[in-house]
């Protein structure tokens, strides 16, 4: 069951916070991604600068319906006002990406970036949930071991 983030908060492997620019920041495990949201699926390919091309299918809800769930701080209604935010996705190594909101808004890129819950048939429950960009043709944005997405506006 998803949990209230609070400040401070120690995380238990596999999770991750939700915070910044929502009404409801929260504490998200692997299972509460998979038991919450509808699955999707992924099979991507893409170009690792340090082994090549890589083939996995990926399976996870997506980035968008998880954060609209914690109530995003824009109005929805208002396009301009949800083109402004990003959203900072931090793994437990320290590698971060950002991305647009308007990259994965339905009325913009409408991208189907997911909240990975399980790699190749393998749960992610002990490792954490990973970023999976499929449209992207380098897997630099792709953060494992998703501890924080922060949303917030570019200015």
């Amino acid at each position: 069951m998803t949990r209230p983030a609070m400040a401070g908060d120690l995380l238990l492997a596999g999770e991750l916070v939700l915070v910044g620019e929502v009404e409801r920041p929260s504490r998200l495990s692997v299972a509460d991604l998979r038991d919450h949201w509808p699955e999707r699926t992924a099979e991507v390919t893409f170009e690792c600068a340090t082994s090549g091309s890589r083939h996995h299918t990926f399976h996870g809800p997506l980035l968008r319906e998880v954060i609209e769930t914690a109530g995003p701080g824009f109005d929805p209604t208002r396009r301009k006002d949800r083109s402004r935010y990003l959203l900072e996705v931090t793994g437990e190594d320290g590698h971060a990406t950002v991305l647009s909101w308007a990259e994965i808004d339905e009325d913009f890129g409408n991208a189907p970036v997911l909240l990975a819950t399980a790699l190749d048939g393998h749960e992610l429950d002990g490792c954490g949930s990973q970023l999976v960009v499929p449209t992207d043709h380098c897997g630099a944005r792709y953060i494992s071991g998703i501890t924080r997405i922060r949303l917030g506006t570019s200015g």
